[in-house]
């Protein structure tokens, strides 16, 4: 991206504030945060931007601009992506960009299919935000996820396929032959045909406090907020590759990473078991079921 000295002032309980850190995450773009609650010189910054009010997030730009309570749309605009299509019909749309949804797309267009590609996040899916990825075939020596999301992305549009990321599709429908997409800044797009490509979600524990939390303690991408916890100690649940693989690119950043997971031991592949158990900075509880989150609300 263009824009890399980006620095976002807000706190950690601001729902605005979680949301542009997620849509900077998803965008794999770098950004330093300044929680004002214990920053006067970053609530002054608020404050003047303002004119007194406190109104975050506050963010600010290596071009000397700034954006306050920006949408998704307003933050899209100003990285210079993509966000509307040149046509109005393709012969085929794929809603989702991740692995399978732009494997399928370069195919299509390989074959002279008009491919276009919406993408609510960022493209590349979870896999572009995944520290590192090496049981992909081709890539013996591993590849990190953001790189082989750029891979995929340069080799679909190399044969022609066009993609809308930041674009959330709102509704599917027929008009008569016709397959019809609208998104949400409510443009419509229609093609012969509708490849749905939406990928996995994040797994809940649905236990008290989760939701309370989300965002201010409680994440589900270490590469996208582990900086925020620079020195000190992290809890990891689960036992699986994403666990283990989340546990490893944490220690860049946490003093300590503990593992907790309700089996008896590791369920993650052999390789990511052998490098759980050679970091000195990784811990591993076992028989371990969360049953709440407490905190002081921040």
């Amino acid at each position: 991206m263009a824009h890399t000295g980006i620095k976002v002032y807000g706190t950690l309980w601001c729902s605005d504030c979680k949301r542009t850190k997620k849509f900077f995450g998803e965008q794999r773009v770098h950004y330093d945060f300044v929680d004002i609650d214990g920053d006067p010189a970053g609530l002054a910054v608020v404050e003047e931007a303002n004119n007194g009010k406190h109104i975050i997030p506050v963010l600010k730009f290596d071009d000397g601009s700034t954006l306050v309570e920006p949408s998704n749309a307003d933050l899209a605009k100003k990285l210079g992506l993509q966000t509307t299509a040149k046509n109005k019909f393709y012969d085929l749309i794929v809603v989702g960009s991740g692995p399978a949804g732009l494997t399928a797309a370069l195919y299509a267009a390989r074959e002279g299919i008009e491919t276009l590609v919406i993408e609510r996040g960022g493209v590349g899916g979870q896999a572009g935000v995944t520290e590192r990825l090496d049981n992909f075939p081709g890539f013996p020596e591993g590849i990190s996820g953001a790189e082989f999301a750029s891979r995929l992305r340069q080799q679909a549009e190399r044969f022609g396929v066009e993609i809308l990321s930041a674009q959330d599709v709102e509704a599917v429908a027929t008009d008569g032959d016709y397959r019809l997409i609208l998104t949400a800044d409510g443009n419509e797009y229609r093609s012969w045909a509708v490849l749905l490509a939406l990928g996995s979600t994040y797994r809940r524990l649905d236990v008290p406090g989760e939701e309370d939390f989300i965002g201010a303690g409680v994440h589900f991408c270490a590469t996208c907020d582990g900086a925020f916890y620079r020195d000190k100690d992290v809890l990891v649940v689960g036992g699986g590759n994403s666990a283990g693989e989340e546990s490893i690119f944490l220690t860049k950043f946490a003093k300590r990473v503990t593992i907790a997971t309700r089996d008896k031991q590791l369920s993650a592949s052999k390789v990511v078991v052998e490098k759980v158990n050679e970091d000195p900075k990784i811990d591993i509880i076992t028989s371990a079921t969360p049953a709440e989150f407490r905190g002081d609300g921040k």
